[in-house]
């Protein structure tokens, strides 16, 4: 019959809090590196009028698929649109923000490395649209977001229905016919990460748990 002595269980004990502590303290922040807003480069800097976005492509509309362009702003609908700034554009399927009525989805792709805890994953931002949103999906899943409209931008969080690789954040709105647009601003997607001196501590507690079993009448 096998079992732990008395002081390969202490062993075990202090290995398997050493285990504890290093999970809880170790965990380490990071964030998602290909998430943009609306409008910007690949440096996050806005864009001119009338370019199209190489971040979100319009994947649904009463036109069909097509790419998403920025929106001229010095002229309607700016105002009532709330203003461009450096960080962000409005974008829609052209420089005029002019479309067909109905649904619009705008797709964005970003990446969840293998090493995150998919527990953790949380984008955050500010959007809005014109006309009413529809939502926010996560790979299919509806979050529950509703936009301001576009006279102002309101925050979005998206916290589950991530997977590992690529991801597809959709924004879906309507229009009711006129001008049509997305703007999304601040976006940024965090994550923990569980390093490698956690697999060490892991290998620790096995190898002590199988040195420490023994038959009745030896010692560990």
């Amino acid at each position: 019959m096998y079992e732990i002595s008395r002081a390969g269980a202490g062993k075990l004990r202090l290995c398997l809090t050493i285990a504890l502590l290093l999970v809880g303290a170790a965990s380490q922040a990071a964030t998602i590196n290909n998430l943009y807003n609306t409008g910007v480069n690949n440096l996050s800097m806005a864009l001119a009028a009338n370019v199209v976005d190489p971040h979100y492509v319009i994947t649904v509309s009463p036109s069909g698929p097509l790419p998403a362009k920025t929106v001229t702003d010095t002229a309607f609908p700016f105002p009532p649109w709330v203003a461009n700034n450096a960080n962000s554009r409005w974008i829609g399927p052209d420089a005029s923000s002019q479309g067909p009525a109905g649904t619009y989805r705008y797709r964005t792709q970003f990446t969840v490395p293998a090493n995150a805890i998919l527990s953790t994953v949380n984008v955050t931002g500010l959007w809005g649209t014109d006309d009413n949103s529809l939502n926010i999906f996560i790979n299919g899943n509806p979050t529950g977001n509703v936009s301001g409209g576009f006279t102002t931008l309101v925050p979005f969080t998206v916290n589950s229905g991530f997977v590992f690789g690529t991801n597809n954040l959709v924004f879906r709105l309507n229009n009711a016919g006129g001008p049509t647009g997305l703007r999304v601003d601040k976006i940024v997607g965090t994550y923990q990460i569980v390093p490698e001196p956690i697999a060490g501590a892991l290998v620790c507690v096995g190898l002590i748990s199988g040195g420490c079993l023994h038959r009745r009448g030896r010692r560990c």
